[in-house]
């Protein structure tokens, strides 16, 4: 927490050029797809950010199954694809799995664009856009890569849900989180301009995200850094980071301004 993470955070966006902010489609625009696609990936991945930026410019949402290096899930990726590569995507609508973010990218295109495309305005090398995905990656030094749960829990959880917003500085903080406790989680994308924003106005009172709903606590809240906090609490006891935290910081008062970003 703090400005120098917060600026990073910003600077990974800035160095995107605030890809995954602005939908190429809604879903008003579109038909389904009925059932939840999925997505097995890890915060920081170069080649997973590149899938999770079309699939917010696509206003798409999708169960995401965190396999950060560690993550005791990734035996489960290789049952369900072959192999642990990420990222992976699943589309029960069409009985597709696929590896290789560029021809997910396509398929997603192919089968959700309503006739356009998200992705760059322009057309940009494949390798281009992997050596700028991997520089943003390199600014949040790596956050979100590595698993601090290395064994599975007692009992699954049932999935939590994040309002999100891919380009936003604030919820990529909590996806990296989520990602380091490997928790599985509803990704409700909400590019601007996207219809399903009425449903968190709603839900939470206000257009701002992150905001993040556990149904195994009954929790829901804004602002990111209070989110982090509570599920460091929550769900990381007994990892390295959370025995770095000094106890004083770990119960903030919500402010509302910081961590945020509203409606646009």
């Amino acid at each position: 927490m703090g400005i120098a993470n917060d600026m990073s955070a910003f600077a990974a966006t800035v160095v995107r050029l605030g890809r995954g902010l602005y939908p190429k489609v809604t879903a008003e625009q579109r038909p389904g797809p009925d059932e939840q696609l999925e997505l097995y990936d890890f915060e920081g991945c170069p080649y997973c950010r590149k899938v999770r930026e079309v699939l917010c410019e696509l206003d798409l949402d999708y169960l995401a199954h965190p396999v950060a290096h560690g993550s005791p899930r990734r035996s489960e990726l290789v049952q369900q694809g072959g192999k642990m590569q990420v990222p992976y995507l699943i589309d029960p609508n069409t009985g597709t799995g696929l590896y290789e973010s560029d021809g997910i990218i396509e398929y997603l295109n192919d089968t959700y664009g309503a006739g356009r495309r998200a992705g760059w305005a322009l057309p940009i090398p494949s390798l281009v856009d992997n050596l700028d995905s991997a520089i943003a990656s390199a600014v949040r030094l790596a956050r979100g890569t590595r698993s601090r749960i290395t064994t599975p829990r007692a009992a699954r959880l049932k999935p939590l849900t994040l309002f999100n917003m891919e380009g936003s500085p604030y919820c990529r903080k909590v996806r990296e989180c989520l990602s380091e406790l490997d928790l599985e989680h509803l990704v409700r994308n909400l590019p601007k301009g996207s219809p399903k924003r009425a449903e968190l106005v709603k839900r939470g009172g206000k257009m701002q995200v992150p905001y993040l709903i556990d149904p195994n606590t009954g929790k829901e809240l804004y602002e990111s850094d209070d989110i982090v906090t509570y599920l460091e609490l929550q769900y990381g006891q007994g990892t390295a980071a959370h025995k770095a935290r000094k106890p004083g910081n770990l119960v903030r008062p919500a402010r509302a301004s910081a961590g945020t970003a509203p409606a646009g």
